[in-house]
C-alpha cells in the first residue's frame, strides 16, 4: 500500500505556513471576486431554501386538496412544483457558474505568481529540481486547490440544506423532530 503515497513527500523547497497566514494568503487571493463570491452565497441560500420549500409545498397543497377535496388545486400544485424545481435549477446554475469563474480566475493568478516565482529562481535551483517537476507541482496543486474550494462550497450548501429542513421539522413537530435526528 505504500506505493499509494509515492510522490507525496515534501519538496526540499516547500515552505510551511500557518493556518493563519494560508488564510491571508487565500483571502487575498479571492478579495477581487467578492462580487462573484456574493452571487455564489445568494445562490447557495437560495438554492437550499427553494429545495427546502418544495416538500412543504407539496405538504401544503396534498393537506388541501385531502382536506377540502378541490380537484383544482392539483394543477396549480403541479404547477408551483415545477416552478420551485426550476427555480432551484436556476439558482443551482447561476452558484456553479459564478463559482467556476471565481475559482478559476483565482486559480489562474495563483498558477501566474507560482509560474513567476519558479521563473525567478537561480539557476542552480534547478540543477537540484527538475523544471517538469516544478511545472508538474504547479499544475496539480492548484487543480487540488481548485477542488478543495469547490466541494467546500458544495458542502456550506448541503450543510445550509440539511439546516433549513431541520428547523422545518422542528417547526411542524418537536418529538417528531427529535425522533428523526435520533434516528438519523
Amino acid at each position: 500500500m505504500a506505493f499509494l503515497l509515492d510522490g507525496l513527500d515534501a519538496e526540499q523547497y516547500d515552505r510551511t505556513y500557518s493556518d493563519r497566514e494560508l488564510l491571508r494568503r487565500i483571502v487575498r487571493y479571492f478579495r477581487p471576486q467578492a462580487g462573484a463570491m456574493l452571487l455564489v452565497a445568494g445562490g447557495i441560500v437560495a438554492q437550499s431554501l427553494t429545495q427546502a420549500a418544495v416538500p412543504v409545498l407539496i405538504s401544503w397543497g396534498l393537506d388541501r386538496v385531502v382536506g377540502d377535496g378541490a380537484p383544482g388545486l392539483i394543477g396549480l400544485l403541479a404547477v408551483l412544483v415545477l416552478l420551485g424545481g426550476a427555480l432551484a435549477w436556476l439558482f443551482n446554475f447561476v452558484q456553479r457558474w459564478w463559482t467556476a469563474k471565481a475559482v478559476g480566475d483565482v486559480v489562474l493568478r495563483l498558477r501566474r505568481d507560482a509560474f513567476d516565482a519558479a521563473v525567478h529562481r537561480d539557476m542552480s535551483f534547478f540543477d537540484q529540481h527538475s523544471s517538469g517537476r516544478v511545472v508538474s507541482r504547479i499544475s496539480s496543486d492548484t487543480d487540488d486547490f481548485a477542488t478543495v474550494v469547490t466541494l467546500t462550497m458544495n458542502l456550506v450548501g448541503q450543510v445550509l440544506l440539511v439546516g433549513v429542513v431541520v428547523a422545518l421539522l422542528f417547526s411542524r413537530s418537536v418529538p417528531l423532530a427529535l425522533l428523526v435526528l435520533a434516528v438519523t
